[in-house]
């Protein structure tokens, strides 16, 4: 079986003497099926080695989430599955069945499958490891209930922060924000190590509020102004500075993980949203300017970018497409996405490090639907009572039929044949997920969009509610029917999505070109010149 969206991509592998041959052949099979394969040894059959030497490696590499998952193979599995489960964070166990290897993951969240070599063969392994790997841990209430007090005989708790269960679920959390003293002072390092932090997105509202609202900038701003350097060129230098100085804090976490996470995103010009080839050449000096494999290139996902993207991933250039509203776009954002992969691989260029998200815009489609929802509610009748059950649920409807398409698209055979040459699939990316509506929870665009190979990029604020009191469970793929049959009630009725999409999208691109017009002139104010 070939990894699909929605599975582990790196699996750890390890044996002694004991399991020696049938970790090779498990090796070369999951290579064979593409799946990336980290080798903990032993590297050649030494008949008196010891099983710890390299079982307790791969077990840190699992609990630290360096690889996905494990497999540790001895002569019988008892001695491997023992030295792994004295790791905190390991889950081991000795699988024989099929059964087991499925419901280990999904109720208790195994993360390290304990196979004997001289007891089950390499029919019956291939099949447990398999199954292993394809299933997903159901993060209902009473497992996580009960993994916790297994936790806490470690001396942790999975509920500590439920930040960092998100990751055990298959998502993401990304930081929708950046500024100077975060990074300089250490912070950003603290909310990698403490809240499983796995990368950070800018905007140009956020440079405005991090240079305009602090005094960390004004030295380097005045130096530049007196140096001759023009407004847009000082914003490009502290703009840059921040993102590789970010890039470079998370590069650990990018290598650990193999490429997909660690990542820092920084948007071109927002005035060059309909322009298509002033962004693409903004794109591109961008990414030789930061010069960082883990950055992203955020590209406006209109119409006029939609060849941009195609062209940026066939160069090889990562790229973060934002301002996506509706389900239209997003299906083309994605075959542009994929038909840049192909075109990298017809020129016979790798794929396997080029990575894409799909910024999935959400609380700014409940902020201007339920106004909408609500004239009809307050006028009453069948339609009030339809617009009723819409009311606040269509920005995460949505979002959950984004998930489908993601899935459709991503486990098709045309990406399929792609991902036997390395290519990853382009992850779904939950933004705007701050609450605007005082009367939600303001951890409603968390909870409600958790699952496999997304990422949920959110504000501070959001950050510290979730940590405070959030409930990780995947529910992305709850009540697709029901998201399904909101949608639909929209047009009955009256409201066209599609249209209101298209708009949020305008309205978005002019969201942007403001701050940076604002920013632009707070710099020219703050330089001597400007001063004088």
């Amino acid at each position: 079986m070939i990894p699909s969206a929605g599975m582990p991509k790196r699996v750890g592998i390890a044996s002694d003497h004991g399991g020696h041959e049938l970790k090779q052949q498990l090796a070369g099979r999951l290579r064979e099926s593409g799946w990336e394969v980290v080798d903990f040894g032993d590297r050649q059959l030494v008949p008196d080695d010891d099983y710890p030497d390299f079982v307790v490696p791969l077990a840190r590499a699992v609990a630290g989430g360096d690889v996905h998952r494990g497999v540790a193979i001895c002569g019988s599995g008892v001695g491997a599955c023992v030295a792994a489960n004295k790791v905190p964070g390991a889950r081991a166990c000795l699988i024989q069945d099929l059964f087991s290897a499925r419901q280990g993951v999904e109720d208790d969240d195994l993360n390290l499958i304990c196979l004997g070599g001289l007891v089950v063969g390499p029919g019956l392994a291939w099949e447990l490891v398999d199954t292993f790997l394809a299933a997903r841990f159901s993060g209902a209430e009473r497992h996580r209930r009960r993994l916790d007090k297994v936790a806490r005989l470690e001396g942790g708790s999975m509920s500590t922060n439920p930040l960092k269960t998100l990751a055990t679920l298959g998502q993401s959390i990304w930081l929708d924000y950046i500024r100077r003293d975060l990074i300089a002072g250490g912070e950003l390092r603290r909310l990698i190590e403490e809240d499983g932090l796995q990368g950070m997105t800018s905007n140009p509202a956020i440079f405005e509020k991090a240079i305009v609202g602090s005094q960390d900038y004004d030295r380097e701003i005045q130096a530049l102004a007196q140096a001759g350097r023009s407004v847009q060129e000082i914003y490009e230098t502290l703009s840059q500075q921040d993102v590789r100085s970010a890039a470079d804090v998370f590069r650990p976490l990018h290598d650990r993980t193999g490429g997909r996470d660690g990542f820092v995103s920084l948007e071109v010009n927002p005035h060059l949203a309909r322009d298509t080839q002033g962004t693409l050449a903004e794109a591109r000096r961008l990414w030789r300017a930061l010069d960082r494999p883990n950055v992203l290139i955020k590209v406006p996902g209109t119409a006029e970018g939609l060849p941009v993207i195609t062209r940026l991933i066939s160069e090889g250039i990562n790229v973060n497409v934002t301002l996506l509203f509706g389900l239209p776009r997003y299906r083309e954002v994605a075959e542009a996405y994929l038909a840049g992969i192909e075109a990298r691989l017809g020129q016979g260029q790798d794929v396997s490090r080029i990575a894409s998200v799909a910024s999935f815009f959400v609380s700014r489609i409940d902020a201007l639907v339920d106004p909408l929802l609500d004239k009809m509610i307050i006028a009453g009748g069948s339609g009030g009572s339809r617009a009723k059950q819409a009311l606040g649920q269509v920005a995460v409807a949505s979002a959950k039929m984004a998930y489908q398409s993601f899935k459709e698209i991503f486990n098709g055979e045309r990406f399929q044949t792609s991902a036997r040459k390395g290519a990853r699939p382009q992850r779904l990316l939950w933004a705007s997920t701050g609450t605007k509506n005082p009367a939600y929870s303001d951890v409603k665009y968390i909870e409600s969009l958790i699952g496999p190979d997304t990422v949920n990029t959110v504000p501070v604020e959001t950050l510290d509610a979730y940590r405070d009191h959030g409930v990780p469970e995947a529910r992305i793929e709850r009540e697709v029917p029901a998201a399904s049959a909101i949608l639909q009630s929209l047009a009955e009725l009256g409201i066209d999505l599609d249209a209101l999409t298209r708009q949020l999208e305008d309205e978005g691109v002019e969201k942007f070109n403001q701050p940076f017009d604002k920013l632009l002139s707070a710099l020219a104010l703050r330089s001597p010149q400007g001063r004088g």
